[in-house]
C-alpha cells in the first residue's frame, strides 16, 4: 500500500488544471480519484481486520487524526442549514479528498524509511514546481495563468523583474505558500542527507527558492519565510532566545532585513491597514470581509453558515464594504464562520498539541536523536508560520497539498510515539516489569 500512497501524495501535486476532468460538481483529477478510492481500501482492510492498521494510543497524531475527521463531520453536518447546497457539496467534497489522504497517510505509512521516501517524493514534485516558476519568470512563459488578472499594468514583457511565478494556482499567494512548504522539506532533507554535495544542493535549491517568495509579491509569505529562517538560525546556534540578551539577536537580524528596500517595502504595506480616501485598500477590505465573518457567525448563533457558504452570504448579506470581495482571506476565520466555534475549537486543539509535541520532542531528542530533533523542530517552524501564512490565500479548502502535507507531519509524530512505545515495551521486558 506504500506504493499506492506514494502516487496519492505525488498526484496532489499535479494541480487541478493537469489531467483533469470537469463535472457539474467538481473537478475530478487523478489525486481525488486515487484519495477517494484510498477509502474503499481502507475500509476493505477493516472488514477484514488487517493487523497493519494500527491506530497507536496514546500519540498527538493520532489525537489530531480523530479532531481532524471529528471537524469533517461536524463540516458535513452543516448541510442541514447551509442556503446554497452546491457551494456545501463542492467544499464537502474538497474536505472529504483531504481527509481521505491523512487518513491513508496515517495508516498506510509505519516506518521512518517509507516516510523518508514519501517526504523525497514530495520534494520532488515541488521541486518540479520551483523550476517551473523559474521558467515563467524568465522566459515570460505562463502556462495556465489568467494573464489580464497577473499582468494587469501590462509590464511583463518590457519590464522582466515585474513577472511573477504562479504555475497552475489560482494567484500568486498560493503559489508563495506551497514554497514556504517546500523550503521546510529542503531543511528537513538537508539534516538526512548525509552527503556534501546532496546538501549544498538542497541550500541552492532553499536559495532559489527564497527569491521565488520575494518575487511573487507575497508580503505575509516573505514575514513568515523570515521568520522561518530566524528560529532556525537561533536554534543551530544553540541559543535560547528568551534568555539574557540572546532575544536581541533574532531583533537583529529583522531590523537588517528591514534594511533592505524592496523587503522593507513589502513588510510594511501589511501593517499599514488604511487606503486612499476615494477607494478601500486591499488589507483594508480583508478586515471588513473579517468583520463580516463574525456577524455571520453571531446570526448562525455560534454554528456557522455552513461549508462554502461565506461567499455566498458575503454576496446576499454584505454590511462593512469590501468592492464584492468575498473569500474570507483566513484560514483560522474561514474554518469558524464556515463550521462554527466548536470545529474552531477542535481544530486550535489538535494544533496547539501538536506544536507543543513537536517542540518536545525537538528538544528532549536534540542529544540522543539529532536527526529526529532537527526534522521535528523544522516541522514546528512550519507550523508557527503557517498560522501567518495561511491567511494568505483565498481559500485554503481549495489548495489540495496542504493536506497531504499536515498529513506527513502527523505521520512523522505517529512514527516516533510508535517507536518509543516498542523500545518501552522491550525495556519493561527486559527487567521484568
Amino acid at each position: 500500500m506504500f506504493i499506492y500512497c506514494l502516487l496519492l501524495v505525488m498526484s496532489v501535486f499535479l494541480g487541478s488544471q493537469i489531467l483533469a476532468v470537469e463535472t457539474p460538481v467538481a473537478q475530478i483529477t487523478l489525486y481525488r480519484i486515487l484519495s477517494l478510492f484510498s477509502v474503499l481500501i481502507l475500509a476493505w482492510q477493516i472488514l477484514h481486520k488487517d493487523r497493519k492498521l494500527i491506530l497507536v494510543i496514546p500519540s498527538m497524531a493520532t489525537r489530531m487524526l480523530l479532531c481532524f475527521l471529528a471537524w469533517w463531520l461536524i463540516a458535513l453536518t452543516t448541510g442541514l442549514w447551509a442556503e446554497s447546497f452546491k457551494d456545501w457539496l463542492q467544499v464537502s467534497f474538497l474536505m472529504t479528498v483531504g481527509m481521505a489522504s491523512i487518513v491513508a497517510v496515517y495508516f498506510w505509512v509505519d516506518t521512518k524509511r517509507q516516510w523518508f521516501r514519501l517526504a523525497q517524493a514530495m520534494w520532488g514534485m515541488m521541486t518540479a514546481l520551483v523550476f517551473w516558476g523559474y521558467i515563467e519568470i524568465i522566459a515570460n512563459f505562463y502556462l495556465f495563468a489568467d494573464m489580464a488578472k497577473l499582468d494587469k499594468y501590462g509590464t511583463f514583457d518590457s519590464q522582466p523583474w515585474t513577472r511573477i511565478p504562479i504555475t497552475f494556482f489560482a494567484n500568486q499567494n498560493d503559489y508563495a505558500t506551497l514554497l514556504l512548504a517546500y523550503i521546510t522539506l529542503c531543511m528537513v532533507l538537508y539534516y538526512y542527507s548525509r552527503r556534501y554535495w546532496q546538501r549544498i544542493f538542497l541550500l541552492v535549491m532553499f536559495v532559489l527558492t527564497t527569491f521565488l517568495i520575494f518575487q511573487s509579491g507575497s508580503r505575509m509569505s516573505l514575514i513568515c519565510l523570515i521568520l522561518f529562517i530566524s528560529l532556525n538560525l537561533i536554534r543551530n546556534f544553540k541559543l535560547d532566545l528568551f534568555q539574557g540578551k540572546r532575544l536581541y539577536i533574532m531583533i537583529a537580524f529583522f531590523i537588517s532585513m528591514m534594511l533592505i528596500p524592496p523587503i522593507r517595502e513589502k513588510v510594511f504595506e501589511v501593517i499599514f491597514l488604511g487606503g486612499p480616501q476615494a477607494g478601500l485598500s486591499g488589507d483594508t477590505k480583508r478586515m471588513n470581509i473579517w468583520r463580516n465573518g463574525l456577524l455571520y457567525l453571531t446570526q448562525t448563533l455560534g454554528l456557522g453558515v455552513g461549508s462554502g457558504n461565506i461567499e455566498y452570504w458575503a454576496t446576499i448579506r454584505p454590511f462593512w464594504p469590501t468592492n464584492e470581495i468575498t473569500n474570507m482571506h483566513n484560514w483560522w476565520l474561514e474554518i469558524l464562520v464556515s463550521n462554527g466555534i466548536l470545529s474552531l475549537l477542535l481544530y486550535l486543539w489538535a494544533y496547539i498539541g501538536m506544536l507543543r509535541r513537536l517542540e518536545y520532542i525537538a528538544r528532549v531528542k536534540r542529544q540522543a536523536a539529532n536527526i529526529q530533533s532537527n526534522v521535528s523542530f523544522t516541522f514546528y517552524s512550519f507550523l508557527i508560520i503557517f498560522i501567518l501564512a495561511s491567511i494568505t490565500s483565498a481559500n485554503n479548502m481549495l489548495i489540495e497539498w496542504h493536506w497531504v502535507f499536515f498529513a506527513l507531519i502527523i505521520s512523522w509524530v505517529k512514527i516516533i510515539d510508535k517507536n518509543e512505545q516498542i523500545l518501552d515495551f522491550k525495556n519493561k521486558r527486559r527487567i521484568g516489569i
